[in-house]
């Protein structure tokens, strides 16, 4: 493994907790040594390194790449140029390099803003996902066993999609092109076939009409809700529902919407959360399940 991949490999481990120098020269399959000098370069570049036992090494507590915003490959160039820096002796690039240093390592902790994403499981390129990508792009079906359910055969796969923190891949089944996802975690085998399809339906717009994973094909329920004065802005501001739109605003700033969904699970988990401003008004069968699951509860 040649020096960037070495340090870049280390820093993400550094990232994920306490890594000792046996280990990381275990898995980099080089001397202990050499473990060493890449510390040794990411100590220079001013990463924040403790020793939390003989032979271990943790970023300190508060610091991870992701706080300061940089993935595992820019702190790596980091680092070597750094070491390209140092090597120069040359005090104005020096001072220069450190400025920049400074200001990339930074905890932006005066800036205004502070954007939350989702957290979940990375997206690892694996064999597993290297062959539902090929698949994909190639239009080849795919036969697949998950964790819960029996092997289905001739599956199509179109999409790899991120909802709510996870990773699914999107299929089309049947000559009615019923939809079906599997989160990528829970498929225990796939198997390619040789075989190939020709796509008939792009879900595109059905995915950018989506709120979560619970979509289909076709959106025929037409349901319509009250949103009560304390939550109309928000409503107004964002669509929260599939094929959200206002059909009326009340003279005390409440609202009448209308959406469409495929099944009840696309919208119940949003109702349950603005509850108690949020009410359907129609279908009825909506509202007696929402009652009777609060009953329950």
């Amino acid at each position: 493994m040649n020096k960037m991949s070495a340090i870049i490999f280390i820093l993400n481990k550094l990232d994920s907790g306490e890594v000792t120098t046996k280990g990381l020269a275990e898995e980099l399959n080089v001397s202990t040594k050499s473990i060493q000098r890449y510390i040794r370069e990411i100590e220079n570049a001013e990463f924040p390194l403790y020793n939390p036992q003989k032979g271990a090494y943790a970023f300190a507590e508060g610091f991870s790449l992701q706080k300061m915003l940089l993935s595992d490959t820019e702190a790596g160039l980091l680092v070597l140029l750094n070491s390209f820096v140092d090597s120069l002796k040359n005090k104005k690039i020096d001072k220069s390099f450190d400025i920049f240093r400074k200001r990339i390592l930074s905890e932006n902790a005066d800036s205004p803003f502070f954007v939350k994403f989702q957290t979940g499981p990375k997206y690892e390129i694996t064999e597993k996902t290297k062959t539902i990508e090929k698949a994909i792009k190639d239009n080849e079906y795919l036969t697949i066993e998950s964790v819960y359910n029996k092997k289905i055969q001739n599956l199509k796969p179109i999409k790899i999609a991120y909802f709510e923190g996870f990773w699914y891949l999107i299929c089309l089944v049947g000559h009615k092109n019923k939809v079906l996802k599997y989160n990528i975690d829970n498929i225990k085998t796939i198997t390619t076939t040789n075989k190939y399809f020709e796509i008939t339906k792009d879900i595109t717009k059905i995915l950018k009409e989506s709120t979560n994973i619970y979509f289909e094909m076709e959106r025929k329920i037409k349901v319509k809700l009250s949103i009560a004065k304390k939550a109309a802005k928000y409503f107004k501001a964002k669509q929260y529902f599939p094929l959200q739109k206002i059909i009326k605003e009340n003279k005390d700033s409440s609202l009448i919407l209308e959406c469409k969904i495929a099944k009840e699970e696309e919208i119940l988990p949003t109702i349950f959360h603005w509850l108690p401003y949020v009410k359907v008004i129609e279908p009825k069968w909506l509202d007696d399940k929402i009652r009777e699951t609060l009953k329950q509860y």
